[in-house]
């Protein structure tokens, strides 16, 4: 292939000499310019608004028949805790089978799944226990998946376009979730839950077809098999382990999962809570509560050409040291916001933070692993991010029980920062800049 030559800035004997430059490396999103990334990208993209219309539509649908906040919790608690409980078998998966067959067979699972729930609300099921044990179904599948996806990600791509990679997939997701939950009160409103779950099972058919339209031949795999232990057998809790280890032995790695812990266990709660906000704060609609809960994606969005671009050339220490504050203190803007739209620019700024964060540290542990145990440590890094959040999420509605929502979410903001000055001070963050 034939690649423009653009002239370089030094000179010898009058002469000025050029480079050839490959065009997938121009421009600020050049990971989109690769045709296997761009297709998964697309896909998910798709899948992910179908991830956020199913939440909108099932927790719909749980509160229609028990009018019971109680269960809705139950139903998202019932969403997460399968991701925990098969996080190392899903490491084990993605460092010893083909990751692109894997996440073909999981999506399709997915698919099953969510036409499981179209069924359900098709033959009138009333019973809350079936659609918490479906939203389990549903959750086991992703417990598998996504770390998958997180790992699968690095093949589609060379390593020198990984950053810019892992930030347009963050910033896909979080664009769904400005979008996935309004699509989903639209069709709702208009036509009903069981459209929208219609709707949520139909999405998964392009990130399908997307996996099944790649180049294998350009993935970017390991030259050997990963996972495979050196007498040539293999576990899933010995490698699981194996992973441990190597992770507590990988300082920048240790680091980012240590951070990225900490945000989640004080910044993820805070999106349950939304509702409370809504209408025992600022007292609006629900119409209203919905333009709250697109916030942080809305922010994510905005900010998505800045990350991907000038906030990848800054060290890694200083970015993360930037974003966990900003994150802080924009968690402590939103606790003390006297109107909504101080409220609703403060969830904007937490967005823009999470997605600063959350791809600068996805790539510190993608830059610094070793391709052998990428997606074990991948599934630890999610662990990271999801582990705490059930038991975050029924501590943070405790303690606004009995303290209310501003204080608990202000000292959570206070939290952060403090953490933030910690880990530059004491050297951790430090850490990250290795490769």
């Amino acid at each position: 292939m034939e690649y423009p030559t653009v002239s370089a800035s030094c000179h010898a004997g009058g002469r000025r000499y050029g480079r050839r430059v490959d065009p997938v490396d121009q421009g600020r999103f050049p990971a989109l310019r690769v045709r296997n990334y761009r297709l998964v990208w697309i896909g998910g993209l798709v899948s992910s608004n179908g991830r956020w219309v199913q939440f909108v539509a099932v927790y719909y649908v749980i509160f229609q028949m028990t009018g019971s906040a109680g269960w809705i919790g139950m139903a998202g608690f019932a969403s997460f805790m399968p991701m925990l409980l098969v996080n190392p078998l899903a490491g084990y998966i993605s460092d010893n089978l083909d990751r692109r067959r894997v996440l073909l067979v999981a999506s399709s699972f997915s698919a099953v799944a969510s036409a499981l729930m179209v069924l359900a609300w098709t033959a009138g099921v009333t019973s809350p226990w079936a659609w918490v044990a479906l939203f389990f179904l549903r959750g086991l599948v992703a417990g598998v998946r996504l770390p998958i996806w997180q790992a699968f990600v690095a093949e589609c791509v060379p390593r020198r376009h990984l950053h810019n990679a892992i930030t347009l997939n963050s910033t896909q997701f979080n664009a769904a979730r400005t979008l996935g939950p309004a699509i989903g009160g639209l069709v709702i409103g208009t036509a009903g839950p069981g459209w929208a779950l219609a709707l949520a099972a139909v999405l998964h058919a392009p990130v399908i077809a997307a996996l099944a339209m790649l180049d294998r031949s350009e993935l970017h795999r390991p030259a050997t098999v990963p996972g495979m232990r050196r007498n040539g057998r293999s576990s899933v809790f010995a490698d699981y382990g194996e992973s441990i280890r190597y992770v507590l032995a990988s300082p920048g790695i240790r680091t980012a999962i240590l951070t990225v812990t900490l945000i989640s266990t004080i910044a993820n709660p805070i999106v349950t809570q939304l509702v409370v906000f809504a209408e025992r704060v600022f007292e609006v609609s629900p119409f209203w509560f919905g333009v709250l809960g697109s916030a942080q994606g809305l922010g994510a969005v905005l900010a998505a050409p800045f990350v991907a671009g000038e906030a990848s050339r800054m060290r890694r220490s200083r970015l993360q040291l930037v974003a966990t504050l900003g994150y802080g203190l924009a968690v402590i803007m939103f606790g003390l916001a006297p109107v909504f739209w101080v409220g609703f620019v403060a969830l904007g700024a937490i967005g823009a933070m999470h997605l600063a964060s959350a791809s600068n540290l996805n790539s510190s542990v993608q830059l610094q692993v070793d391709d052998a145990v990428r997606g074990r440590v991948m599934a630890i890094y999610l662990m990271g991010v999801l582990g705490t959040t059930p038991f975050a999420n029924l501590a943070m509605g405790w303690l606004i029980s009995i303290f209310g929502p501003r204080p608990v979410v202000t000292g959570g903001g206070l939290l952060l920062v403090l953490g933030a000055l910690v880990l530059h001070l004491t050297g951790r963050m430090a850490h990250l800049d290795v490769d």
